[in-house]
């Protein structure tokens, strides 16, 4: 069934990649009628997401957002699908970033880094990025059921430069990258909600408590590696701008919680400049420290 499932939607996406841009987007504006007005793809989730992040709105600012943002994850969706046929040339003139030299610079020194990414704007445009870094990228993703998408991914993923490794395999890659002195990079979507069943980790974000994945903190304290978190901003549509911002240059020197906790005090801080753009769609704040079986750790962020 996934084979299936696989070719018969490979045909579509196949067309509406190579569809120039303005139709892309008349796509992607039909998809959000019937998604926002029709079916009502998750307007309570995202309508009460907003509201707790933003108490001091009104239900018609919250109302605005909550179809800006879905507005915008119809265009990422259909901009994600734009990347099977896109050319280098052409992502590199929407997806531009204005400090990758300071990046480079640790690439120039054989020292691998860390960059925490989040779904705010956009993030499957930074493989424009890699023609322009000195490291070896390399995307920890969590795989996809599917294994035919999966594979799939991974290819459109590669023609620019990457390569996606399972979270569980990152330790051992880095490992070998560090005896091999190759400068690899690795970039983590950071702002994920971990199951229930999984979560322990929690810091604060918009005032809630709020489950979270240590992993980046984790590898990079391991390794020793500095750590940036990439802040992404919408110029207009299918047009952004990246900026890479400095969160430690040795993970292993710092407090426990620190790298974590900046990346999502950044995080909040770039939500809030455009609240539109950020991905509000899922249940963040449904898990609490009552509802884990494990042994919970707090970040010091954490009212207790």
């Amino acid at each position: 069934m996934q084979a299936v499932g696989f070719y018969l939607a490979y045909p579509i996406i196949w067309l509406i990649s190579r569809l120039p841009f303005p139709i892309i987007y008349f796509i992607s504006d039909c998809i959000y009628v019937l998604l926002y007005h029709v079916f009502k793809y998750r307007r309570d989730v995202i309508f009460s997401n907003i509201k707790i992040a933003f108490p001091d709105l009104n239900d018609k600012e919250i109302t605005r957002i909550s179809k800006e943002s879905t507005q915008h994850f119809c265009d990422i969706f259909l901009e994600m699908v734009k990347s099977t046929g896109i050319t280098h040339d052409e992502v590199q003139k929407r997806f531009i970033c204005d400090n990758i030299e300071e990046v480079n610079a640790f690439a120039k020194a054989g020292q691998p880094t860390v960059v925490m990414l989040a779904h705010q704007a956009s993030y499957e445009w930074t493989i424009a990025l890699d023609q322009f870094l000195d490291f070896k990228s390399y995307v920890v993703y969590k795989p996809i059921k599917n294994r035919y998408f999966d594979q799939f991914i991974r290819r459109v993923r590669s023609k620019f430069g990457s390569t996606l490794v399972p979270m569980k395999k990152a330790y051992n890659i880095i490992r070998g990258s560090r005896n091999s002195m190759e400068a690899g990079l690795y970039a983590l979507v950071a702002d994920q909600a971990p199951k229930q069943s999984s979560a322990q980790f929690f810091t604060t974000f918009f005032n809630q408590t709020t489950p979270v994945f240590m992993g980046a903190e984790r590898m990079a304290k391991q390794y020793e590696m500095p750590v940036y978190f990439l802040q992404v901003k919408k110029v207009k549509r299918g047009y952004y701008k990246a900026h890479f911002e400095l969160i430690t240059r040795d993970a292993s020197k710092e407090p426990e919680w620190m790298v974590t906790d900046s990346f999502f005090v950044k995080l909040e801080a770039l939500i809030k400049s455009q609240p539109e753009y950020y991905l509000w769609s899922h249940k963040r704040w449904k898990t609490t420290p009552d509802d884990v079986t494990r042994a919970v750790e707090l970040s010091p962020r954490v009212l207790q």
